[in-house]
């Protein structure tokens, strides 16, 4: 026992203790008793102290790095940080905050980086769309657009290249929420999402991220279809994966809905001509009444199979999908993905067509 007491009178005392994050600061024309707050992504505050001739001291613990501000109170300007259990010390002037310097963290560091390499492409872009949006159409506009797309393509590449070189740095999580409006679509912010590791994948804008991304994809061209289970006519469960082997048009639609009524037959040409040739229509209905409902798919001669929970805007199904209008419909092919939306018409039979010759 003396000498295991022995060995762990030479272990660090950081190693035995919990550790934190400590934040010196010394900066320069800052008033005595001035409150000093770190104030973290989420807008909450995580710790404060009180300066003394221009030092401060801050200590806390945090899960993992993240984005926080410095600010100080009767100043406009916070120091930005990006760290997470370190020891950092910041140094500057009370009169120009925002060149407040930063040393002591990995994170900071590749904030700084981010800083330095994105802030002007970020700038380039607001002032080239403020010229595109003052701009009448003609060759001046097409030039201002031309340049915006390659400023925008300029920054996406960027950003790529950031997260290859840091998959486990928590800025790439931050730099990707921070520039995804300028992908053209969800699949392009969840390939670069992808690249990140699991630590990474932790911060709040990775999840906020994520969240975007699943919601996003939701009824995309390209994606999986989300599997559900709805009772049809006999209220026996009727599931959708339950089609897969076969094309199928997920229809939405209701009896008291004109549109989707008047829509109803040129669905029920395509399918009396398609349904033979691996083609079939699963309709989920946006009813309250199930007599109406069963009345409708009568008159209207829907022969294919109909699901409902008569629950209708909060049909679960349809909030699944995201519906907020009907008719809309989704054509998945036969594993189950979405490769086509909204035929109307005699769009459907055009598609139907092109894919079952």
């Amino acid at each position: 026992m003396k000498k295991l007491l022995t060995l762990l009178s030479f272990l660090p005392i950081a190693a035995i203790a919990q550790e934190g994050f400590v934040i010196k600061g010394n900066i320069k024309g800052l008033k005595d008793s001035t409150e000093v707050t770190l104030v973290g992504a989420d807008g909450k505050m995580i710790t404060k102290a009180i300066s003394r001739k221009g030092a401060f001291t801050l200590k806390g613990q945090r899960d993992h790095a993240d984005y926080s501000q410095l600010s100080f109170k009767g100043h406009k300007d916070p120091v930005e940080l990006f760290i997470a259990n370190d020891q950092v010390t910041v140094t500057g002037d009370a009169l120009h905050l925002k060149s407040a310097t930063v040393k002591g963290s990995v994170t900071q560091a590749d904030f700084a980086y981010y800083n330095t390499s994105f802030n002007p492409l970020k700038e380039k872009l607001g002032a080239v769309v403020k010229k595109i949006n003052a701009a009448p159409e003609g060759p001046k506009r097409d030039s201002l657009v031309a340049e915006f797309e390659m400023t925008r393509n300029e920054t996406v590449k960027l950003v790529g290249d950031f997260i290859k070189n840091k998959p486990s740095s928590p800025v790439s999580a931050f730099v990707l929420f921070a520039v995804n409006p300028l992908f053209q679509n969800p699949l392009e912010v969840e390939a670069d999402y992808n690249l990140l590791n699991e630590d990474a994948k932790q911060t709040m804008y990775a999840k906020l991220l994520k969240q975007m991304i699943d919601k996003s994809k939701i009824g995309m061209i390209g994606t999986q279809a989300i599997d559900f289970v709805q009772n049809d006519t006999a209220n026996k469960p009727v599931a959708l994966s339950s089609f897969k082997g076969k094309y199928v048009l997920l229809d939405f639609w209701a009896s008291w809905c004109r549109p989707c009524r008047m829509e109803n037959p040129n669905v029920v040409s395509a399918y009396e001509e398609y349904k033979n040739k691996n083609f079939t229509v699963l309709s989920v209905s946006l009813d309250q009444s199930r007599e109406n409902w069963l009345r409708a798919i009568a008159d209207d001669g829907l022969t294919w199979t109909q699901v409902s929970d008569l629950k209708y805007w909060n049909n679960e199904v349809a909030r699944l999908y995201g519906i907020e209008s009907i008719p809309q419909n989704f054509l998945l092919d036969p594993e189950g993905r979405i490769i086509a939306k909204n035929l109307r018409g005699g769009d459907l039979k055009l598609k139907l067509q092109e894919l079952l010759k």
